[in-house]
């Protein structure tokens, strides 16, 4: 009788642990849907999505028709991975990118992630190709890019997710598909972080309604072509941050981190809230303060000074607009604190810059 009861105890617990073991599955449970291509030479598109925790078991994180989206907005997190089984983790609690699942389950921001589908030219960027090589290969780009929306339009719509405002990072061959991405179809994306390129697509109209951060290491094969990105992109009126860390070649650091976290909470004062009807924008947009930057930094030797005191040390052809004080202290070393905030160049940095 005691070796019974004793049996039934056990049984039990272990039913107990198999419940909370399900409850934290279904809390990380990861959706996939499969783009198929039509383009012999490519694979398909694999996508995968995670809730924010605890709304994963919502109908199965499926979308009935006319159901409201629950999460504020997405967040995409790519890399250069073309196996669905490699990319999947890019979204997990506890994987590469844990600190990002941490920031999106704060911010209610659902996770998306897809195969590298590759169609890009590694290590040659747009503004060396002679004009027919450019022309052939934007063509075939924009096939590429139109099975991509295809595939994230389906996603959206399956889990209720919102489709534009698209929040970005990539790194590597992530970081050379994401930019692409946003520079063929910039209607999707409010936000981009890109991380050691070896190659950028030229600059087009449009992009300028984006936010921007692009950040590589000097000793990344792809620093002069970013460099040349961020200034041809001052030109035409985009909002970007550079940033090129010293010493570092094609990898990530805790100091991008920082500041790719940083650039994203700032970017969250004014992302919509797709789940909020009655959400309103802030009285300023995005851009205001890329125009009248709190810090500016020096891109060669990352040095930040306010505002009013950076044209006393640094040329304007190396400046970088840093919006607010995290993004400054984490995009470099800021060497005077004892300046107010609110001081402000006269007239808009670009003009400063261009």
């Amino acid at each position: 009788m005691i070796y019974s009861n004793h049996k039934a105890l056990l049984c039990c617990i272990l039913l107990s642990l198999l419940s909370i073991s399900s409850y934290a599955s279904s809390s990380e449970e990861i959706y996939e849907l499969v783009e198929s291509t039509k383009l012999a030479r490519y694979s398909d598109i694999t996508y995968y999505a995670r809730l924010p925790q605890g709304r994963a078991d919502e109908n199965q994180g499926r979308a009935s028709s006319g159901r409201e989206t629950s999460v504020r907005g997405v967040m995409a997190l790519v890399t250069w991975g073309t196996q669905p089984e490699d990319v999947r983790g890019n979204i997990a609690a506890g994987g590469r990118f844990k600190n990002y699942v941490e920031f999106a389950d704060k911010h209610n921001l659902a996770l998306i992630t897809w195969t590298n589908f590759k169609g890009y030219k590694t290590g040659v960027s747009g503004d060396v190709m002679d004009e027919d090589r450019l022309k052939d290969y934007e063509k075939s780009y924009r096939q590429r890019a139109r099975e991509w929306k295809n595939g994230y339009r389906r996603l959206c719509r399956r889990f209720s997710l919102p489709e534009k405002n698209l929040m970005i990072y990539g790194i590597s061959g992530g970081g050379q598909m994401s930019h692409r991405l946003a520079l063929q179809e910039p209607d999707y994306f409010f936000a981009v972080h890109i991380h050691v390129n070896s190659s950028y697509d030229s600059i087009r109209r449009d992009g300028e309604q984006i936010l921007w951060l692009v950040t590589t290491g000097t000793r990344e094969y792809g620093y002069p072509a970013g460099i040349r990105f961020y200034r041809e992109a001052l030109s035409r009126g985009y909002h970007m941050i550079f940033r090129a860390e010293e010493n570092l070649g094609h990898a990530g650091s805790p100091a991008t981190e920082r500041t790719s976290l940083a650039f994203f909470e700032y970017c969250m004062n004014f992302l919509p809230d797709a789940s909020d009807p009655e959400w309103r924008p802030p009285p300023v947009d995005q851009f205001y303060l890329m125009k009248y930057p709190t810090y500016i930094g020096d891109y060669l030797n990352s040095e930040a000074f306010t505002a009013a005191e950076a044209p006393k040390y640094m040329a304007p052809e190396v400046m970088v607009a840093l919006p607010n004080k995290a993004i400054a202290e984490a995009w470099g070393t800021v060497l005077d604190f004892n300046q107010p905030e609110k001081s402000q160049p006269s007239g808009p940095l670009l003009n400063t810059i261009r």
